[in-house]
């Protein structure tokens, strides 16, 4: 494959995307399931030589296996079980809560799994904290071999050492369905107000305008810091808040953004029951034509090419910028981007030599990063190519990463302790449910922040 010029300016991008820090939830699939992998076919024994034979736990969020993430991660699986078939791999995957949910329980019994996906900053601090994942040499990962963008460590970074490593370069749009917009006459918002009457427009004709996943809580917190950047212009300024270098009562962008945060419950832009919603629920709702947008991350652009998917909602799928808002200082080609989700080492495990090898394996750039791009799955933390195969919501996602004009590097609510990240959470859970005010969100805000260990 041919190297693009376009790519070398992915890479310059995506090294901003790590300068700050740290990482929010990545999506995961719809089915919640177990799903056990080994070898595509049985070797002779002549073939698996005197080795002996060994199973490797690996635990995922990506529960479904034939497309999207889950397939590549699954194409990867079956590679290194073809080149090592001594070698047995048996999946767990479950969906994106139960996923975490689950993980802390292995954590706390110390289950002897070998490599697990992780969520970094605050959810992985909370791992390395009870030593179940291994520290990793950065050294080992520089190079072709493995090709990923500078800084992309940040995520996985703790006191100067890694204990992981990204697979996605993560960041926020809102999806849209295109025939929906153009049955209903309504124009693809570009500014605030705009959207607030895209929202008016879609209620008026008995329509979802936008599906959100309000019961996982985290995508409030990418709203508001989206929010926020479009106000102020500062993609550090709620960073510098969490590090307690600001007040969030100093800047007036925060309560302004607050205040326009209420305007999207006013003109009821979520779903019903939206606060009832998971993230399998909020995607289905707009898979099967019942919401306009979905707002989202980079992670979805697998939906373009899931032939489970029905091919019109496929054909009309479409991918906005969040829109600037009116006299706000951010521009629209400012990003909300950081390094996304990736993979760790646990120290439980009984094969640890082994388990390093296929970790190792998973993570060179001509596996997990090259199947994730081929598939149209996400967009890798790693170096990639373009094929000249890619769906137009590829084409859309690299356009908007390439044409970044500044990009956050981190997810606030993962930006500060395991604690913040709770209290933060189960404040946006209050406002959108209606009991706080804007300026009592504020407020909550920087008493977590004051209150946090990190």
């Amino acid at each position: 494959m041919k190297k693009t010029n376009p790519m070398v300016k992915a890479a310059l991008l995506t090294t901003a995307v790590a300068m700050v820090g740290t990482l929010a939830a990545c999506g995961a699939s719809t089915d919640t399931k177990t799903t056990p992998s080994s070898a595509s076919s049985t070797p002779s024994p002549a073939a698996a030589g005197a080795k002996k034979e060994i199973t490797l736990r690996l635990f995922s969020n990506l529960p479904d296996r034939k497309s999207g993430q889950g397939l590549a991660e699954q194409m990867a699986i079956d590679s290194y079980v073809k080149d090592n078939p001594h070698i047995k791999i048996d999946v767990e995957a479950l969906a994106e809560e139960p996923f975490k949910n689950k993980l802390k329980a292995y954590m706390a019994s110390n289950e002897p799994i070998d490599v697990t996906m992780v969520h970094g900053g605050a959810e992985l601090s909370t791992l390395v904290k009870a030593k179940y994942v291994k520290e990793l040499n950065a050294k080992e990962y520089e190079g072709d071999k493995y090709n990923f963008f500078p800084g992309v460590y940040k995520s996985f970074e703790f006191d100067g050492k890694i204990y992981g490593l990204p697979r996605n370069s993560d960041y926020e749009v809102i999806y849209y369905n295109k025939k929906m917009f153009a049955d209903n006459g309504v124009k693809v918002p570009a500014t605030y107000n705009e959207l607030l009457d895209v929202a008016k427009a879609f209620r008026a004709k008995g329509i979802t305008p936008m599906s959100i996943n309000g019961k996982d809580l985290w995508s409030f917190g990418l709203l508001y810091q989206n929010i926020l950047q479009r106000v102020s212009g500062d993609q550090s300024l709620i960073l510098d808040a969490v590090d307690q270098k600001k007040t969030f009562a100093q800047d007036p962008s925060f309560l302004k953004t607050a205040q326009l945060m209420s305007q999207l419950r006013d003109v009821k832009m979520f779903q019903d029951s939206f606060m009832t919603a998971d993230y399998g629920a909020s995607q289905n709702l707009f898979t099967q034509g019942k919401a306009a947008m979905w707002f989202m991350g980079s992670w979805e652009a697998g939906m373009a090419t899931n032939d489970k998917l029905p091919e019109a909602f496929r054909s009309n799928l479409g991918v906005a910028k969040f829109p600037v808002v009116e006299g706000g200082k951010g521009k629209e080609s400012d990003l909300l981007a950081w390094n996304g989700g990736g993979y760790s080492v646990t120290t439980s495990s009984k094969n640890p030599d082994e388990a390093k090898k296929f970790f190792d394996y998973l993570m060179s750039a001509n596996q997990w990063a090259k199947y994730a791009w081929e598939t149209g799955a996400a967009v890798p933390a790693q170096k990639y190519n373009l094929t000249g195969k890619e769906s137009e919501v590829q084409k859309q996602l690299t356009d908007i990463l390439v044409k970044a004009s500044s990009t956050a590097g981190a997810s606030f609510i993962d930006y500060g302790s395991p604690a913040f990240k709770d209290d933060v959470q189960n404040a946006f859970g209050k406002f959108f449910a209606g009991t706080f005010t804007p300026e009592q969100l504020t407020a909550e805000l920087q008493a977590s922040a004051e209150k946090q260990k990190k």
